[in-house]
Parts: structure tokens; sequence; C-alpha cells
């Protein structure tokens, strides 16, 4: 869907353009000779007559009686004549029509009930949509109410305003017409913020409905959006991710969460803004003012909402080309829809508007003019896949190279390469309209967007030493009804990986980021979970964790578990793995929490099943349980069910301990957690190594049990860290420009400039993610890997 330019001269940013356009390529409404419309001009009763014929069809109901003021050759006697028979209009005393009088807004609506045939539905109180019920006739408040809740009344400023008695301009008029075709399905429904749409009685405020796609001039999305309800209008809104992805649309920075002051083709100062309102997980900014500015048409269809613009032109392309870094400029007509798309490799801008070949071909012999032998690549600096995945950059020297064009029907399609460690920078400036596409090493732009109460997004370049790294980040304030919680992929069980999109958007977070480590094999955690005070998966090697509450309490530390198992018989055994994916011979306990079944990870293992009148330990109080069963798997794929209401011991290479655990046998658990403090807090997410503590950098990396090969590598990295505030600065810091990854020194000082006091390192690599709103903030998406659990931000 596109919108085609303008069939009237008058109608530019004009608030009923689309009722009226969309009648227009109907063949129901016409303007003036000169290419005008003039919508503000009132309708008489005759052209009203007319145009109901041309919107309708028209039953004979009842037998036509010549009004005295309608000779047979006026110009609409034959509209008139046909729309009294149907009965969609009326005369008045004296058989007058009145035909060069104007309509009043009440007669409108009253026409249109008749049309649709709609039977009376008093079950709303005009007098709490309408400022001025009290001026709507007694003869008409059953047809007002039953228009209202056909969505067939359109006022314009105020939704709230009817003015019955006024006369009805004919854009007042189209609105209406094309409200009774949606009714009828003939069209579909636009969004716009003059429709009165009343939800529950009395009406109710807040998001009501939703979709899941984008669709911009035929380019698709998954892209949540939402509509608000006033109480009598919606005002519609787009995701923060569509917004800037699909629409181009740049957020500027902002200390209040509404309104967004945005840029887009524009110089404005101060700039645009946009409303935003909140459902749950999203963020959503009101497009509706802006799309009326921008002569868009805004259709919802089911649950994609669908946005068309005029499709403009290409006027030129210039390419430059410096060190490490390549420009492209593209003028154009006028301000255009555009998206950027990166890969792992290449890059994309598409722009809605049409280019001619004669300007690609000045711009190929630009190029011509100015073309360089490309650089030969370095060699990489390690061949060890590992290197790879945790985001070092090869260190080659390929510099950019100019893109290439593909020219379709109303769109413009610009692609390129991107060498290792460039990133995509796309603006847009006012005079002439235009496009820069840069292509370079530091393409991060500066961001701090409060986005919500109490957290903030921001991103920017830091200097450390010789490099500057590109750090966004996320900061939550403490106590500010904004809650922090453990998440993984599958909530039903611990195995299982997925894109952190994708979990933040199953367990309806605003904001996640990725967590600790875990298995890429066997797909299991490897750290600590313990969410409300239930440990999915046990610490191990004593890494480092985060432990926390809900009101603004924080511990870092170090974090041990050890469980002693006793037997009546006065055997005592430790056990330092619980629901774990770490593997090592001894004893390993795994509850519900873990699944409904477990799957040995090591052959030869020995399962003792525990019945038990708890599901999990929260505190290091002892219990007592009984031994129902042992089991010895034939292999390592068959499951073994977990008590509902007990556990499994996994025996690791210790058979020898089997006897002390006959069936029958009263055993009891305690534990002990070190430091003792982590007891406190309900809320445990663990990963390592340790950063800060009291402002001194702590790093150990081989002291929790990391390689040194790990401890010593540069790395994309993820962090958490706290400030002296309690500000918890959740962290995302990538390639220096024009080099490798943050060490973990120099994450543990990236985090002190960030004002953290204590700070722990989290899986980090292609597993480094931030999201916000929906939207991935730090990485293009393809290149993040999916992750087994992650850290979320919650409306408490």
């Amino acid at each position: 869907m596109t919108n085609p330019a303008s069939r009237f001269s008058d109608l530019d940013q004009y608030w009923a353009r689309p009722f009226i356009e969309r009648l227009a390529r109907q063949g129901i409404v016409r303007g003036f000779p000169d290419g005008k419309f003039c919508p503000d001009q009132p309708m008489t009763r005759a052209e009203f007559a007319a145009l109901l014929n041309a919107a309708f069809t028209m039953p004979v109901k009842r037998q036509y009686v010549p009004f005295g003021d309608v000779p047979e050759n006026f110009w609409g006697a034959a509209a008139i004549r046909q729309a009294f028979e149907a009965g969609f209009v009326s005369g008045f005393p004296g058989n007058l029509f009145y035909p060069q009088r104007d309509i009043i807004r009440l007669h409108v609506v009253l026409a249109l009930v008749a049309s649709l045939n709609l039977k009376p539905n008093p079950a709303i109180a005009l007098e709490q949509i309408y400022t001025d019920a009290l001026q709507i006739p007694p003869y008409g408040m059953a047809a007002i109410q039953t228009a209202t809740l056909a969505k067939l009344i359109v006022n314009y400023p105020d939704p709230r305003q009817f003015n019955p008695n006024r006369p009805a301009t004919r854009a007042e008029v189209s609105a209406c017409i094309h409200q009774a075709l949606v009714y009828q399905a003939r069209l579909l429904p636009i969004a716009s913020p003059y429709i009165v749409q009343v939800v529950g009685q009395p009406p109710q405020s807040g998001v009501i409905s939703s979709g899941t796609h984008l669709s911009v001039n035929g380019r698709k999305w998954k892209v949540p959006w939402g509509q608000q309800s006033s109480g009598v209008a919606l005002q519609t809104g787009i995701t923060d991710r569509g917004i800037m992805l699909v629409l181009g649309i740049n957020l500027l920075d902002t200390n209040e969460p509404t309104p967004q002051p945005i840029n887009w083709f524009s110089a404005v100062n101060p700039p645009d803004q946009l409303p935003s309102f909140f459902d749950g997980e999203y963020r959503y900014l009101n497009i509706d003012e802006f799309g009326i500015d921008q002569n868009w048409e805004i259709e919802i269809d089911s649950k994609t909402l669908k946005i068309a613009s005029q499709i403009q032109s290409v006027q030129k392309i210039q390419w430059a080309a410096g060190q490490n870094q390549a420009q492209i400029r593209v003028e154009l007509s006028q301000s255009t829809p555009w998206e950027l798309y990166e890969l792992g490799t290449t890059w994309e801008v598409v722009v809605d508007a049409v280019t001619s070949q004669g300007i690609v071909d000045q711009f190929a012999n630009q190029v011509l003019d100015q073309a360089k032998p490309p650089a030969a690549p370095k060699p990489p600096g390690s061949n060890n896949s590992e290197d790879q995945n945790e985001g070092e950059t090869s260190g080659g020297s390929v510099q950019p190279q100019p893109p290439v064009f593909k020219l379709e029907t109303s769109q413009t399609v610009i692609q390129g390469t991107l060498p290792d460690g460039y990133r995509v920078r796309v603006t847009t400036w006012a005079q002439p309209p235009g496009l820069l596409i840069e292509v370079r090493q530091d393409a991060l732009i500066s961001r701090n967007i409060r986005w919500t109460k109490g957290l903030t997004w921001q991103q920017q370049y830091l200097n450390l030493g010789l490099g500057r790294f590109p750090v966004v980040w996320l900061k939550v304030l403490p106590q500010s009804g904004l809650i922090l919680r453990p998440i993984w992929a599958d909530q039903t069980q611990m195995k299982g990986i997925t894109a952190l999109l994708q979990m933040a958007d199953t367990w309806n977070s605003l904001a996640a980021i990725n967590g600790g480590y875990f298995n890429r094999n066997n797909l299991l955690p490897l750290g600590a979970i313990c969410r409300g005070g239930t440990w999915f998966s046990g610490p191990i090697l004593n890494r480092g964790a985060i432990a926390w509450n809900d009101t603004g309490a924080v511990q870092m530390g170090r974090l041990t578990r050890v469980e002693t198992v006793a037997t009546a018989t006065g055997s005592r055994f430790e056990i330092d793995l619980l629901n774990t994916g770490y593997v090592k011979a001894g004893i390993a306990r795994y509850t519900p929490a873990w699944g409904s079944s477990y799957t040995p990870l090591t052959l030869n293992e020995i399962a003792i099943a525990v019945e038990s009148n708890t599901t999990s330990i929260v505190t290091d109080q002892a219990e007592s349980h009984v031994v129902v069963r042992q089991i010895e798997p034939p292999d390592d794929k068959t499951p073994i069910p977990i008590p509902a209401r007990g556990y499994l011991l996994i025996l690791r290479s210790f058979r020898s301990v089997l006897g002390a655990f006959p069936v029958g046998t009263q055993v009891t658990l305690t534990a002990k957690t070190t430091p003792p403090e982590f007891n406190t807090f309900p809320h445990i997410l663990g990963a390592g190594p340790l950063l800060l503590q009291d402002n001194k950098i702590v790093v150990d990396a081989e002291a929790e049990g990391f390689n040194p090969w790990f401890a010593q590598q540069a790395a994309i990295r993820s962090g958490i860290g706290v400030s002296a505030r309690g500000e918890l600065l959740i962290v995302t810091v990538h390639n220096r420009v024009g080099g490798t990854g943050a060490t973990l020194r120099e994450m543990a000082q990236l985090l002190q400039q960030l004002g953290a006091v204590h700070g722990l390192n989290l899986d980090g690599g292609s597993s480094t993610s931030l999201v916000l709103g929906g939207q991935l903030l730090n990485r293009p998406v393809d290149t993040a890997a999916p992750v087994q659990n992650g850290l979320g931000v919650f409306r408490g």
C-alpha cells in the first residue's frame, strides 16, 4: 500500500485528508475545477443527497412526493428523489427540502443511521461522551447513541464536542461517510484521533487494542503497535523500534518520558515531539498528529498497522570516501520514510523514493573517478573460533566500498558491505531533504533518553587510555516502581536457549540484559539463578553474583552454596552442585525447579529419588525427607522424572556411597551460603568474575574458576554495576574504535567511569545483548547469539 499524490491542492497536512482521499479513489467525492476540495466549505443539503447516492445503493422504500422547492430541472433533483425514496433524507413542513441550505451535523448522522438501517442502541449515556450533549434534540438522541457505538461520528478538533446544530463541512461529511463504509466492511478502518470510539460504560481509558506488525509502503516488519483510549477516542502509537527502524525517525535526548522529541528531515528548534504511552513491556509513541503533518494514510488491517506515504524521488546521489569511513549523500524531493538494516557483513538502506537510471549512472561515474584499489586485508589476529565468538575484530584494514543500487517501483534499495569493525549511521537533513549514510568505525549515536519513570537509556563513547569504547547502558533508579527478576529461555524447564529479544517478550519485561553463563551444547545454565527464593540453578566455582530485593538493596560477592545431606544412620555428604549443567564427580541435586525430569549429563550416573514436603530450600534450616527409589539409567539420554514433592540426588563417579541411601532411609538436608548475607535476598544471578567492590577493582578470574585465557582476553562485554546512590547500571561494551573489545580490567574501569562502585561481569561476546521495549539496542539483531538466561526489568 502506497499513498498516491493528493488529488486536491488544499489538503496538505489537513486532518481529514485520509478520509477524503480514500473516498476520491472510490469515485465517491470530487473536487472543483481549480483542483481544490474546499474541505472547510459547508455542504448543502442537495450536495449531501448527491453524495449519499454516490456512496450507497438506494432501495426504494417509500413513494416520492415532489418538494415544492426542488424543480425537475434542478441539478440535484434526481439525487434528492432517490435519497428520499430510500428513506435516507426527509423534508420540512410545507413540503420543502431547502436544497441550498447547509446541512447540519445532526442531520448527517441521522441520514447515515438510516442508510445503514441501524437499530436504535441506547446503551450509552451521551453526557458522558459529549460535552455539548444537551444541545442534541430529543428526536436525535437514539440515533446519536447508535451512531456513536457504530463509530460513525468524527469530531475535529475535539472528539468530545459534537456540535449537532452547526453546518457540516465537506470534510466532516466525507469523514462520516467514510466511517459508514468502514461499518459496511467496504473499507479498512483508519487510525484517527478524531473518530469517536467508546470503550466500556462508563467510558474507559488505557491501551485497549494492539497489533504485531507494521507495514510502511509495503515494507512489513514485526513491530508492536497499540491504541490508547482517552475514553471517547483512540490514539495510535508505535514502539521505539518501529519509529526508528521502519520509519527512520531519530529519537533525541530528553529528561522526561513524554513527550519524546524527535528529528526527521527537520531543523526545527524546538524539535517535533511524539506523546508516549505504555502497556506492559512496550512504550508506544503517538503518531497521529505527526502522520497528519506528513500526509500519511494510516489504516488498520487486522493485526497490521499500515502506513502509506506519498512516494518521493531521489534528486542526487553523491559518494565520498576518507580514511576509515565513507559517505553516501542522497538528496530527495521531499521527506520520506526509510529504513536501515544491518547484517553481519552487509548493510541495506531502503528509501521510499524512486530513482532514475540516469542518477545511478551519474553516481557510478563519480565513483569511478574517485576509485582506489582496496587495501589488502591483514591476517586475522587469531584463528581461534572462540575469539570470534567473543566479538573480536580481525584487525583487517579493508576500507568501505561504494554501494550498489536496486531500483524498484516505489523504492530505492542501497546495499553495501560492512568491513570488520564498521557500522552504519544514517542521519537526515531538512533543506533540501536528504539522507547522509555513513559507514564508519565510530557510528554510535549518543543518547540520553528518560524512557520511563526510573529508567534512562544512555549510549556514548567512553575514552580509556588510547581506546574509545562504544557503551550502551540503562540506568535504573531504586524504589522507582521498577523491579528486577532473573529470566530464562523456557519457563517450564531450565534447558533451552533463545534470543534475548524473544525471552524478554515471553516474560513481558520492559528491558533485559543477557545474564550468566551456560553450555551451548546441552543448553543448560552454569551459574546461580534464584528467583523469589527458589533456586532454579545453583552457584558454581565461587563465581561472582549479584543479589537484590525490591526495596533497592543490592549485594555483590563471590558466591558458594554447599548443602549437606545426612542419613538417619549418621552418614554425611556434601553437595555443591544444585540444578546445574556443570559436571564433576560427587553428588548433585535436582529439584522440580529444574523441570519435570532430569537427563543424565554423563554415563553411569545413579539417581536417588527423595520425597519431600518442599520443592526447594530457601534458608539453611534443616528439613527431613525419605528415599523412595534408586535408579540406574541405561544411558545418558533417558530422562528421569523428578519427584514433584522432592528431588533427585545424582551420583557421578561416586557409586561407593550408594549403600548409604537404601529405599526408606530418612535423610536431612541443610545448606550453607557464603557470604551469608546472600541468604537475606530473594533474587540472585551469577556470572563472573566480580569486577568492583567498594570502588576497588577486584578482578581475579582464576580464583573464580575461569581459565587463564579467559582472564586475559579482550571481548565484547556485558556487565552490571551499582552506584553509590544505589542506581543500577545495566551495561554493554563493544569493540574499541578500530580495535578489540575490553579486557576484564578495562570493563571494571569503564563501569567506574559510569559511576559504579560495585560491578559484576556477565556472559559476553556474541551473547552480549541489551533489550529495551522490544528493541535490541546494542547490535544488529542477527549478530546476537541466543542465550539461556538474563536479567529482566519489570514494572512493580
